[in-house]
């Protein structure tokens, strides 16, 4: 459990760093992003492309805190989930803010790092 709550914090390090292939890297080969208002994302280079869309918006800025997380007891997958926060400016410089609630479902890999097999989110907020 300890491992994939920190690989769960390295991700959230590198995603701060609007770095997209460090972020992208952290995708099993099989990944996939399951976000709002939009198809599922398979892949590395769909969830690149879309990663690379949101760090190009103005002052675009993310945090996630992990309040549960938990490993199958075959060891080879885990989970986290907790809550998210995101802001940005829109094209007219109007802040656009964002928190609610994620999932990320981990996959060890042969060589025993975590990946993320699948991050979905769903805001908190009313929709507009």
């Amino acid at each position: 459990m300890d491992a994939v709550r920190a690989a769960d914090a390295a991700w959230l390090k590198v995603y701060q760093a609007k770095d997209v292939d460090k972020t992208v890297a952290f995708f099993d080969k099989q990944g996939s992003m399951l976000v709002p208002n939009s198809p599922i994302l398979i892949g590395k280079h769909a969830i690149a492309k879309f990663i690379a869309s949101g760090f190009a918006l103005q002052d675009y800025k993310i945090t996630w805190h992990p309040n549960k997380a938990g490993v199958a007891r075959s060891g080879d997958l885990g989970y986290t989930s907790g809550t998210y926060e995101m802001s940005f400016k829109n094209a007219s410089g109007k802040t656009i803010s964002d928190r609610g609630k994620y999932l990320m479902l981990w996959k060890k890999q042969v060589d025993g790092v975590w990946k993320v097999l699948f991050d979905t989110s769903n805001s908190d907020l009313p929709s507009r």
